[in-house]
């Protein structure tokens, strides 16, 4: 089987699923031999396809194939069919499930799976577009082998603009088992819908079964009522199919109320406690999850805290109130995904947490504290890098502190012993006694000044009586090596001085 568009050719392959509008199939380029995943949709269904084509086009000129969202290449049609190329994936979190008989994830690859969902939808939502089919199966992985846990976001069929989803009247748009409660009782939706379906596969991957089983939108009302609690009332009265959910009651007492209708229809079959059983009241059994084989006690605390992070953000996801869930924006800055709760414990993150990001080729979301308000965790303080100091500073910054502490130790000398100090052209007589200079003390200060550095004048200004408490600072421009026989000659020349009568005689 050959297809043939206004710019390549493609081969058939292998036939790779098939869908409610459609069948996906690989075909390789005749131009770069390269395998493509083709989509094709009969024509009752073109415009359905055309409209797939355009979002994805708009996608991936806005460069969201870097934002783990499928890269798309082109769109045609024959006379039967309208195809869509994309790139070609390796399989779904569901076939991958099946194939490796998984009963439910690691915490770790959920985290790595869930945070590149995230950054999907909020490119999405930067560019006002709704998924509304986030599901297992439209999450696809790109290569397991090499880069385990790298996915994708794919099937943008039921996908429409955030101002088109606002106008509909009565939106009939998920899957059950993943429809949100402002769906289900047709209250104004935005896209806050995606984050629900995405809590659903979060805990599906967690549990190993769904989160809210249901047969029917009674059934599925029954399943997230009952576990999540009543919806407020204004979300009630906004919605158009309340009634079909709930009965306005009144008391004998005249208060008003909203209740749930009761569901009959596996009741006699499975019971309700059956029923609720397959989902678990504010999602407790989530915290009661198996630990992790015998290890050191840090690991074990670290892997508690980290199901119980992934319990906090889930739940967060599957709030029933469209305005308090949790955004992608938000989410990507909670703990369970910027590896907070673990921030005491070095190796334990660099190996368990961040293993998982690293194998897939994943950054882990930037810290910033502000644009997660509702978390109680604080970020770690940031340490300073130190800067990196030359040789020769470290060495004149040890100097200066050894001779200033000295100094201070040692009482005022004189001026008669401070001209025993020798310069570039000062020498000691033999005998300890000083040499006669004819250069004064003001002349030697002032040719000090000219021809020394900042420390030599301070050194002048001691003789007049004023004490060296200062710490030196060796010259800057000067030679180090010349200062420092200046220093060692100064020392040398204190201790050759004579007796306290020789200063009185060179005075």
């Amino acid at each position: 089987m050959i297809l043939s568009s206004e710019i390549e050719i493609y081969e058939f392959v292998e036939e790779l699923g098939h869908g409610m509008f459609s069948d996906v199939a690989s075909f390789r380029r005749k131009s770069d031999r390269k395998i493509v995943a083709v989509k094709r949709m009969s024509r009752v269904h073109c415009l359905m396809g055309i409209r797939e084509a355009r979002l994805l086009a708009a996608l991936t000129g806005k460069n969201a194939c870097n934002h783990h969202i499928v890269r798309f290449y082109e769109g045609f049609a024959d006379r039967y069919y309208f195809y869509i190329v994309e790139e070609a994936m390796e399989m779904s979190l569901t076939d991958y499930q099946k194939a490796n008989a998984l009963k439910r994830f690691r915490v770790c690859d959920i985290r790595t799976v869930v945070l590149q969902v995230l950054v999907a939808l909020a490119k999405l939502k930067e560019m006002g577009i709704v998924h509304a089919d986030i599901k297992q199966e439209n999450i696809m992985l790109v290569n397991q082998r090499f880069q385990p846990f790298r996915v994708k976001l794919v099937d943008f069929g039921s996908s429409m603009t955030a101002n088109e989803l606002a106008a509909m009247w009565t939106p009939y748009i998920q899957p059950r088992f993943i429809r949100a409660p402002e769906v289900l009782l047709a209250c104004p939706c935005t896209a806050k819908i995606d984050m629900w379906s995405l809590g659903c596969v979060m805990g599906e991957m967690a549990l190993g079964r769904m989160v809210f089983p249901s047969l029917c939108d009674l059934e599925l009302a029954h399943s997230i009522f009952g576990t999540r609690g009543l919806p407020s009332p204004a979300m009630l009265k906004s919605g158009i199919k309340t009634k079909m959910f709930f009965d306005w009651v009144e008391t004998g007492t005249g208060a008003r109320f909203w209740l749930l209708k009761p569901y009959k229809g596996r009741e006699l079959l499975t019971g309700t406690q059956s029923l609720r059983r397959h989902a678990p009241a504010n999602l407790d059994l989530l915290q009661a999850m198996e630990q992790l084989e015998h290890g050191s006690a840090d690991c074990d605390y670290a892997e508690l805290a980290d199901r119980r992070s992934l319990v906090d953000l889930l739940d967060r996801m599957l709030t029933l109130e469209p305005e308090q869930r949790v955004g992608p924006d938000q989410a990507l800055q909670h703990p369970f995904l910027t590896l907070k709760h673990l921030s005491g414990r070095g190796k334990y993150r660099a190996f368990y947490a961040l293993q998982a990001y690293r194998e897939a080729g994943v950054c882990p979301p930037q810290e910033r504290s502000s644009n997660h308000e509702d978390s109680s965790e604080e970020g770690d303080p940031e340490v300073p890098r130190r800067k990196r100091r030359s040789v020769g500073r470290s060495l004149r910054s040890f100097f200066s502190r050894l001779f200033s502490r000295r100094r201070k130790k040692q009482p005022t000398t004189s001026q008669g012993n401070e001209d025993a100090l020798e310069g570039p052209s000062s020498s000691a007589a033999p005998g300890g006694q000083p040499a006669h200079n004819p250069v004064t003390t003001e002349e030697g200060c002032t040719e000090t000044a000219g021809s020394s550095s900042a420390p030599e004048s301070e050194e002048c200004a001691g003789n007049n009586g004023s004490p060296l408490d200062a710490p030196e600072e060796p010259p800057k421009k000067r030679g180090f090596l010349r200062w420092l026989r200046t220093r060692f000659s100064a020392r040398r020349g204190k201790k050759s001085v004579a007796a306290p009568g020789s200063s009185s005689s060179s005075q």
